[in-house]
């Protein structure tokens, strides 16, 4: 499969903790923003950086997930744990990325209007400044932020590299006439899955301990089931060590129906 040329390849095979770490550490400034001492940010950002050998590997990802995909809603969670991507830090040109979304609505839909594309969203920017300062506030340069790169993956169903985090500065970067923006670029080069993460299985067993249980929705939630262990690589685990210790025998029984593989 081809994919676009960078501008600069800066680092071959970042391992997905780097960028994930990266992220944490960006996304702990956001959080606590109000908190503005420069040695009490590098001590947070050491403390993250040793937190996977410190807590071990699925706390680790328990941390990412939470905020990714719990606080977030983005898709830095999936993408990071799917063994099918290698990733790199590249110069990438601004030009070769997709927009995929922005808040409030009015803005995504502005973002479809313009072909996803950067420029053009930048000029409808410069053009209308003060809609944008009314409903975008926070499009603004964070210099305590901004030098971090962007979370970039190659989407081999649309065919083009899509940007998954990073939307504010990459946009800033367009609307202030840059070319390229440093990247972390995911490339598909091998079959793989991601992880899911205990809390989705903790929310599918409270679904089905809260449901009536009888043999309809067996089957819907073991197809289900089915579906999250066919996906993931990691469900097996995380099935018999949050579903299993269920006292209920119906619950029993929808574990091991759905880890059973004579099934799937």
């Amino acid at each position: 499969m081809k994919f676009p040329r960078p501008i600069r390849t800066l680092r071959n095979n970042v391992s997905p903790e780097t960028i994930a770490s990266q992220f944490l550490f960006h996304e702990f400034l956001k959080i606590f923003r109000d908190i503005r001492d420069p040695l009490f940010r590098q001590r947070i950002k050491r403390s993250i950086y040793r937190f996977k050998k410190r807590d071990g590997e699925r706390h680790y990802w328990q941390l990412v997930a939470a905020i990714a995909e719990g606080l977030r809603v983005k898709w830095v969670y999936r993408l990071l744990t799917d063994t099918s991507y290698k990733w790199n830090l590249e110069v990438s040109a601004i030009k070769n990325l997709t927009m995929t979304g922005f808040s409030p609505l009015a803005v995504d839909k502005i973002i479809h209007r313009c072909g996803r594309d950067f420029y053009r969203f930048a000029d409808y920017y410069r053009a209308h400044l003060h809609f944008f300062k009314k409903y975008m506030p926070n499009l603004q340069p964070r210099p305590e932020r901004d030098m971090h790169p962007v979370f970039v993956f190659w989407d081999s169903g649309q065919r083009r590299l899509r940007l998954f985090d990073g939307m504010r500065r990459t946009t800033l970067a367009a609307i202030h006439g840059k070319k390229t923006i440093k990247a972390f670029v995911g490339y598909p080069v091998r079959k793989g899955k991601s992880m899911v993460n205990d809390d989705k299985i903790h929310f599918f067993k409270l679904l089905y301990r809260n449901s009536s249980k009888d043999a309809a929705t067996f089957r819907a939630f073991t197809r289900v089931g089915k579906e999250i262990v066919k996906q993931s690589r990691n469900s097996v685990e995380v099935f018999t060590t949050t579903l299993k210790p269920w006292s209920d025998i119906h619950e029993k029984k929808l574990t091991k129906a759905i880890i059973d593989k004579r099934g799937r």
